[in-house]
């Protein structure tokens, strides 16, 4: 695999509405309205925070009317910042015809074609940070990434 797993994706997706809202003056969520507002679980939600926190990406405060706000403007903090907390990106790929099959004599035909497209991938979330989701909106009208749920 050479993109990132779902823990990584729901992370990103907790973020964008961080991201989304950093502007606004003060502005703090919580797990709930986070949760909400990306159809997530809060419970999960409260996870991923609680980690991003401890990485440093976002702060929180508790209590009412506390929540969470990122620690540094969306432009500082890339997508591979945040994939790294939640997957071994530097690691090598796995070779698609099994253990034992690449790095024993002549690699597989997929080796250098999924090598490259492995540093693409790499690439972009270096390139790309969470500045991206300061232009979209804060919560999507339903049916805007009805594909990407499929």
């Amino acid at each position: 695999m050479f993109g990132y797993g779902k823990m990584a994706n729901y992370a990103i997706a907790s973020l964008s509405y961080l991201a989304a809202n950093y502007d606004k003056e003060g502005f703090k969520a919580n797990s709930q309205t986070i949760a909400t507002a990306r159809n997530l679980s809060r419970p999960l939600v409260g996870k991923l925070m609680s980690q991003m926190s401890t990485a440093g990406l976002v702060n929180g405060t508790p209590g009412p009317g506390g929540g969470f706000f990122l620690s540094r403007p969306p432009s500082d903090i890339t997508l591979l910042e945040i994939v790294r907390l939640f997957e071994k990106v530097e690691e090598a790929l796995m070779c698609p015809f099994g253990p034992g099959w690449c790095g024993n004599g002549d690699p597989c035909p997929f080796h250098y074609e999924l090598e490259d497209k492995r540093d693409e991938m790499m690439k972009w979330l270096e390139e790309t940070n969470l500045e991206v989701f300061t232009k979209h909106p804060i919560k999507p009208e339903k049916g805007w990434c009805d594909t990407a749920a499929s």
